[in-house]
């Protein structure tokens, strides 16, 4: 690399030097005569299509919820008054330890 190339890199560009051998040389050499690109635009693109291929999908978390959202029995009003059902539940189990405050 020149003088001039290593000034020319932003902080976010890295060099790579890569040894290709045997089959995988021949196919490098094959995609480049075929593409016409250089090695850096063919590794690029080929890192990129690496890369989509095992990006998995975003998933709006509305999206995983919607099987378990209003899905359940119980009263309506069970969100706001879960912890007057709890206690009521407790002292039927352990009438002596719970006491319930209204």
């Amino acid at each position: 690399m020149t003088t001039l190339e290593a000034k020319l890199m932003t902080a976010s560009d890295i060099r790579i030097n890569a040894r290709l051998t045997g089959e995988d040389a021949a196919r490098f050499q094959e995609l480049l005569r075929r593409s016409g690109h250089s090695a850096s635009e063919l590794l690029r693109d080929a890192l990129r299509e690496y890369h989509a291929a095992r990006q998995r999908p975003r998933r709006n978390p509305l999206e995983l919820l919607a099987g378990y959202i209003a899905t359940g029995e119980g009263p309506e009003d069970l969100s706001t008054r879960y912890k007057e059902y709890l206690a009521t539940v407790f002292q039927e189990k352990f009438p002596i330890h719970v006491q319930h405050e209204p």
